[in-house]
């Protein structure tokens, strides 16, 4: 049996906490109103990404392949993750409506990373997502987690960019930290509790993924 995801996100992170006080927002509306149309697992290496820091090395076409590839990893395992979701046939109502627009989403992301590196692009990996796919508590919350995942991932990389690229790039941040909002506003959780988002390292994002035992 996999274990559910567990990032480091809890503890000092808000995004722990239940909201206080008040309706919030409608659910459905959260995101309906604002999601575009735009719309992966790390498990190679993370050299040339800065893994040990934001930004290791001047960005270059090299550097840039290597990142995109990073996050074409990780947008394989997000899109999978919801097609695995939806074929299980055990979400309902905003769940599964959430889990079918994001995964139609996370696809595109997918053929956008995959058009930019052509051949580079390289076999997507083969997954198990056990009872994070078959059971819906566990499902949205490994989501939220995959989607927070998302974000700081590519806020890690964006100074390693060079400026042809990192346009494309903040395009698909804009819309990952949408979708986590989406989920946590599901959960009851405050969708946007602080005013800057963190970021992750290659290596950090490495390593959470490994921990959730999805790659086969």
């Amino acid at each position: 049996m996999r274990e559910q995801l567990r990032l480091d996100l809890e503890g000092s992170d808000p995004y722990g906490r239940q909201r206080e006080g008040g309706p919030g927002l409608p659910r459905g509306r959260l995101l309906r109103s604002g999601l575009v149309a735009l719309g992966g697992v790390v498990v190679g290496t993370a050299a040339g990404l800065g893994v040990g820091r934001r930004a290791d090395a001047a960005p270059s076409r090299r550097q840039d392949r290597q990142i995109l590839q990073f996050l074409l990893r990780l947008e394989r395992l997000q899109a999978e993750f919801y097609a695995a979701a939806v074929n299980e046939g055990q979400l309902e109502g905003e769940l599964r409506e959430f889990a079918e627009v994001v995964g139609a989403q996370e696809r595109r992301h997918v053929e956008l990373l995959e058009e930019r590196l052509g051949a580079a692009a390289g076999e997507p990996p083969t997954f198990d997502f056990g009872e994070a796919v078959a059971n819906p508590d566990r499902f949205a919350e490994t989501a939220r987690q995959v989607e927070e995942l998302g974000v700081a991932a590519y806020i890690g990389q964006g100074a390693n960019l060079t400026p042809r690229v990192v346009v494309s790039v903040a395009r698909i941040t804009s819309v990952e930290a949408r979708h986590a909002a989406w989920i946590a506003d599901f959960l009851g959780r405050n969708p946007a509790p602080r005013a800057a988002d963190k970021a992750k390292t290659a290596r950090q994002v490495e390593a959470d993924v490994r921990r959730t035992g999805f790659v086969t």
